[in-house]
């Protein structure tokens, strides 16, 4: 790990000292970055919170692309050959973050704010508001939700709704 990525972990380790939200930005479109990272972080820690029942320590880490990088990944590890909107990639494993306390490493989330643009726009949506439930969604995976088939479809969409709710009311 690099001295310089070493010393932000402790940084935010010694802020929050529950969770860390590492956000990777790599897309070329004209996002407001600052203000797309703050909304993503602050989502990736609300939706924590509520899905946390106990207060464990926990790192996740979220790589804001566009379309020509989720769809590299999408193949490599999907074998699907397409852009999609998010990913997860599922870890729930101890681990020592940054030589100083064990943590809880969920996964890594890839979000395609190119994709979650279109579709908000195919679908007359907020982008912001398109953005959450794709946080949501990925969170959920990390916590091993699935829809492979119709009933978990319907816990997992449960699931997203009660979250959003509760979210909106917390704003």
């Amino acid at each position: 790990m690099s001295s310089k990525k070493s010393k932000r972990l402790e940084k935010n380790i010694k802020k929050s000292n529950q969770k860390i939200i590492d956000i990777k930005f790599n897309c070329e479109k004209n996002f407001r970055t600052k203000k797309i990272e703050s909304f993503v972080k602050k989502s990736v820690d609300q939706i924590l919170e509520i899905l946390e029942y106990k207060k464990r320590k926990t790192y996740v880490s979220v790589f804001l692309t566009n379309n020509e990088e989720i769809k590299k990944i999408n193949l490599k590890y999907r074998k699907i050959n397409k852009p999609t909107n998010v990913l997860s990639f599922p870890q729930n494993e101890k681990r020592m973050i940054s030589n100083i306390e064990n943590y809880l490493v969920l996964g890594d989330i890839v979000i395609s704010l190119e994709k979650i643009l279109s579709e908000a726009n195919d679908q007359k949506k907020n982008f912001f508001d398109h953005l959450l439930h794709m946080i949501i969604h990925s969170a959920l995976h990390l916590y091993g939700f699935d829809h492979s088939n119709q009933q978990e479809s319907l816990v997992m969409e449960a699931k997203e709704k009660d979250i959003m709710k509760k979210i909106f009311l917390e704003s």
